[in-house]
């Protein structure tokens, strides 16, 4: 009882020291010194809050669209592309060697050649975190011929085994397709924009494929058309470094994966001396997911005039482009891929 008490005793001391005003003592001579005025400070600005679309997040990728002083901000493309075709399947067969210990036999491809093109887009920036919305359309259509020029071939859509003399062919590869993009450019370093985006891929193509052969006395002509259609998502991503002097070297590339159905027409007629016609026909339809890559490495130059009311954008690049799984000529047996590259030239104007 005794430890409680003192115990008691003491926390009831140290509470009232805790909690008690203590004021220091004071002579009557001596007068309480007035206590100063609070010093005032210029009132702050209240800064702007973080969910305000204007704030700048200090880890916030920095917009980098071409601003323009005008109140359009329109984007207008037109390019000039050259470009070779090649698919997988369409050589016009082989030449026998009469001694294989010293010349092997040899495969006769299907020289093609460059054909111009055209691509064109329309395209405009929103203020709302800089969004860049593009429609592209691409356009091109060729028409190559090919002729034997190394002696008898073998051609298994004729014979397997019987040579043919002259053998004439014609490709006609055409292909329309557009690009719907959404994306935002951004800085990722002072002399480094990248543009990621999403987009759609849509659009056909129609290839036919003749041929014209002389085999046993007898005319025989070879006729092969595709007819398709596509559509499916794509994801692209641009990649421009800023050289000196308004230049700069970029490296633009998409991956597609796309719905695609075909329509396949065969036909075959040989003629006989007689005046005699035998005709063979084959339809075919098919449905295949197609993937698609595209990369364009290129040099360019940009820069704003007419007090920035306009904004010029010269650009030249190399493209590859590359379908997989287009050869249907023969519907059942054949699977060749389809490329196209060559040089494309454009001018962009934003306003």
């Amino acid at each position: 009882m005794r430890i409680k008490n003192i115990l008691i005793i003491t926390l009831t001391l140290l509470t009232s020291v805790a909690f008690s005003k203590t004021t220091p003592p004071q002579n009557s001579s001596q007068k309480t010194p007035s206590s100063p005025e609070p010093t005032t400070y210029p009132s702050k600005k209240s800064s702007k809050s973080f969910h305000s679309d204007k704030c700048l997040y200090p880890a916030y990728s920095a917009p980098a669209r071409i601003d323009v002083q005008a109140a359009w901000n329109f984007i207008v493309s037109a390019s000039f592309i050259y470009w070779q075709p090649e698919m997988v399947g369409i050589d016009l067969g082989y030449v026998q060697s009469n001694d294989l210990s010293t010349q092997a036999h040899s495969v006769v491809n299907f020289d093609s050649a460059y054909r111009p093109g055209f691509k064109v887009l329309l395209g405009t920036h929103y203020d709302y975190d800089n969004w860049n919305i593009n429609a592209r359309y691409t356009r091109y259509h060729a028409k190559e011929k090919d002729k034997n020029s190394k002696g008898d071939i073998i051609f298994h859509v004729f014979s397997d085994t019987v040579s043919i003399t002259p053998l004439r062919s014609i490709w006609n590869p055409q292909i329309d397709y557009f690009d719907l993009e959404v994306g935002r450019p951004y800085y990722s370093g002072k002399h480094l924009v990248i543009k990621p985006y999403a987009s759609v891929k849509g659009g056909w193509s129609k290839q036919k494929f003749r041929l014209n052969a002389q085999v046993s006395n007898e005319h025989q002509e070879a006729s092969f058309r595709t007819d398709s259609w596509f559509v499916g998502p794509r994801g692209a991503l641009d990649i421009n470094w800023l050289l000196t002097h308004d230049f700069r070297i970029f490296l633009n590339s998409s991956v597609s994966l796309m719905y695609q159905k075909f329509k396949t027409k065969d036909r075959f007629i040989s003629r006989f001396y007689n005046s005699l016609t035998f005709t063979t026909k084959f339809n075919a339809k098919s449905i295949q997911l197609t993937p698609a890559i595209d990369v364009n490495p290129g040099l360019g130059w940009s820069s704003y005039f007419d007090h920035n009311n306009w904004h010029i954008d010269l650009y030249a690049a190399y493209n590859f482009v590359y379908f997989f799984n287009q050869n249907e000529f023969l519907s059942v047996d054949t699977r060749g891929d389809f490329m196209l590259h060559g040089f494309e030239g454009s001018l962009k104007f934003n306003f």
